[in-house]
């Protein structure tokens, strides 16, 4: 009995041993952004969005909002867009959300009068998980961006910025 178990211990680690020298836990495969970032600005707001990795893939972006004015704004959620290769792919999750919840229309945002905001936002469309658990896919070579609606005194402004992901073996 000890024999048999010591056998099947020993045929498990012999195995997964073998599955990371061959397959490995990296990918081998890399991706960068060009440009490294997007910015766009006029007299009342600064916008930018700075692809994220995971594993030296990108897979999300930052976003940060400057409000240059004495009034709030609000970015509107159910609103913003993930583009990809200039086609819309749907909205964003974001770290504190419940998987299950993705899909729930999204609380609107403010920005208090010349504060930053600052969100790291994921495509939904690459969220993959149950429940409360989720994980976020790369993105795949194209063009990546968020179309984002900002709210201001009343009137609702979209601003795009797109960034070009490409793969490289490593």
């Amino acid at each position: 009995m000890v024999i048999v178990m010591m056998k099947r211990h020993f045929t498990f680690f012999l195995s997964f041993w073998l599955w990371m020298a061959i397959g490995g836990c990296a990918t081998g495969i890399v991706s960068v952004s060009s440009p490294h970032y997007a910015k766009m600005e006029n007299d009342n707001y600064y916008f930018s969005i700075t692809p994220l990795s995971a594993n030296e893939r990108h897979c999300g972006f930052r976003l940060i909002l400057k409000n240059k004015t004495a009034n709030p704004i609000f970015v509107d959620w159910n609103k913003t867009s993930y583009i990809h290769d200039n086609e819309y792919k749907g909205g964003f999750i974001f770290d504190s959300m419940n998987f299950e919840n993705r899909n729930d229309p999204k609380l609107i945002e403010r920005v208090r009068a010349r504060d930053i905001f600052i969100k790291t936002i994921w495509p939904g469309i690459l969220a993959h998980g149950d429940l409360e658990q989720w994980t976020q896919m790369p993105m795949e070579p194209g063009n990546h961006g968020v179309e984002v609606t900002i709210v201001m005194n009343g009137r609702t402004f979209t601003e795009r910025l797109v960034v070009r992901i490409s793969k490289l073996e490593k």
